[in-house]
């Protein structure tokens, strides 16, 4: 596994999931944290233009692959094909397999705790020391729960860039826990937002999955068209 430039934006060239689960897993046993980063077309252009975008993604302990902008960039610009990494459903497997201490932070309260309720059937052996939502006034209210709960890992489903951006600063203060980044993934567990079937995620087309289901997304994947005009634009120019 090696780490790449999209754009000027670093992602790894992940093939499969086996390679993170051991980097996260060693990770872990060194007591080194940190947080993550999925790439997509809207988090490069975004690496490209705003400054804390870039940092939060620079800093990341790993940046994965993370829909079809992010898989086409690896193929048009360096010849690698890699796999849209489940990061999120990684980490689960990973905590429940190792029986690791897991935090859920982010969504509602209603989803939050409808998600762990699943987590607590569906991953047995993952040893759940704390949750709370995405509502939070102030983040000095998590960091007294993180030090009270010690978590080795922590889903943060908040959204990208703030998801990061928060990681990025609890990690000063927790740097033996690992933040996964999760997007909508709590809701997704708490049943209250469906996921593209597999054909979709595994051929990196849940954009159009998504865009059938929500014509509304319309605007948004325009941009992976516009990016990926781009993209050819700086294979023959460099810009």
């Amino acid at each position: 596994m090696k780490q790449y430039k999209l754009i000027n934006c670093p992602c790894y060239n992940v093939t499969s999931p086996k390679e993170v689960e051991d980097f996260i897993l060693d990770k872990i046993n060194k007591k080194q944290g940190g947080y993550t980063a999925a790439i997509n077309a809207l988090k490069i252009v975004k690496y490209n233009k705003d400054s804390d975008t870039k940092s939060a993604i620079d800093n990341a302990l790993i940046q994965t692959p993370d829909g079809a902008g992010a898989l086409i960039a690896f193929k048009t610009l360096h010849k690698q094909k890699v796999i849209k990494l489940d990061l999120p459903g990684l980490s689960l497997d990973i905590a429940d397999k190792h029986n690791l201490r897991m935090f859920f932070l982010g969504t509602t309260e209603e989803n939050n705790k409808l998600a762990v309720e699943k987590v607590k059937v569906k991953y047995p052996n993952i040893n759940i020391v704390g949750r709370n939502n995405g509502f939070f006034k102030d983040k000095t209210e998590i960091e007294k729960k993180l030090k009270e709960t010690k978590p080795q890992m922590v889903m943060i489903s908040l959204g990208s860039p703030k998801q990061e951006m928060l990681s990025a600063e609890l990690n000063k203060k927790f740097p033996e826990i690992i933040f996964i980044g999760s997007g909508g993934r709590l809701d997704i567990l708490a049943g209250k937002l469906k996921r593209a079937p597999d054909f979709f995620v595994n051929n990196g087309i849940e954009w159009l999955y998504r865009l059938y289901k929500e014509p509304k997304r319309f605007k948004s994947q325009l941009g992976l068209m516009i990016f990926i005009f781009r993209l050819y634009k700086y294979k023959l120019t460099g810009k």
